[in-house]
């Protein structure tokens, strides 16, 4: 049986700068916190509380100590609110992310219409609709554009972990709705990278395990287009996931894994699935290095 391992594979650069300075903090400092989990990965976040970075829901949890900037961004009124008490804040929202942001807010002050394409629940898109203005447009799919009037000018971005395809399909759907057009693409490089080797490995493999968070929007992303090409696509979190079933009879195995899966949850699937059944394996967790 081959296994076949997509090359960008593990922490991106946002995920891994969130966690490096997550771990520097917490080195110095005995109470570090963030507002909701740093990235979205549950295992790691887990060992990052292990490490003294505990997860809060709301600032008023915090007595003392510094926060931290989850990797998605937080909403305007929570940043501001944090500064306004004194708190130590560290930024550790992922340039992609703020870029897009940015992006946004250039558009506002140029006079268009501001259409986010991306999922409204998602916190990078909180984050971002946070510093724009009210009236600001979330469209998830292409239904969304029903709702809509025409707008002389029309700016668009795009949540990072977006699927290039979704993102020209909607961008397209909206045409007949101004007459004069700003378009930045927001998606992370990374995450196309990704979402191209997927494609690759889906079309040459006889079964294909996706691999992070079931909270993790582009590793969900990654399972979505896999699945497309080939149905024995599986979304997996860790190793204690795999059944034996899916690797009978298989000759060929495709492995992707999300920007925020640890190279250690990556490397103990793959040594379960050249052994099947062998549940002991596991690696040794060093978010750290």
């Amino acid at each position: 049986m081959k296994i076949k391992i997509a090359k960008n594979s593990g922490f991106c650069f946002g995920v891994r700068r969130a966690i490096d300075i997550a771990l520097g903090v917490s080195k110095k400092s005995g109470s570090v916190y963030t507002i909701g989990p740093i990235i979205h990965n549950p295992q790691v976040v887990g060992e990052l509380e292990n490490k003294g970075v505990k997860v809060i829901k709301k600032l008023s949890d915090i007595k003392t100590g510094s926060i931290i900037i989850r990797a998605h961004g937080v909403p305007k009124n929570i940043f501001d609110e944090a500064k306004a008490k004194g708190i130590k804040i560290l930024d550790a929202t992922c340039p992609f992310v703020t870029r897009s942001k940015n992006y946004a807010e250039k558009l506002g002050s140029e006079g268009y219409k501001i259409i986010i394409i991306g999922n409204p629940k998602h916190p990078e898109i909180k984050y971002i609709f946070s510093y724009l203005p009210k009236n600001t447009v979330i469209l998830k799919t292409n239904e969304d554009i029903k709702k809509l009037k025409f707008f002389p000018k029309m700016g668009i971005i795009t949540q990072t972990t977006q699927s290039p395809e979704n993102f020209i399909k909607i961008a397209s759907g909206l045409l007949g709705y101004s007459n004069e057009f700003k378009i930045f693409n927001t998606i992370c490089p990374d995450a196309i990278n990704r979402q191209k080797e997927t494609q690759e490995l889906a079309r040459k493999c006889d079964v294909m395990f996706v691999i992070g968070g079931k909270n993790s929007a582009n590793t969900k992303r990654l399972a979505a287009i896999s699945k497309k090409i080939r149905k024995k696509t599986y979304h997996i979190e860790t190793a204690r996931d795999l059944k034996n079933e899916w690797l009978k009879n298989v000759k060929c195995v495709g492995i992707v894994a999300g920007a925020s899966t640890p190279d250690w949850i990556i490397k103990e699937a793959i040594a379960i699935i050249k052994k099947p059944g062998n549940k002991n394996c596991r690696e040794k967790r060093r978010i750290g290095k």
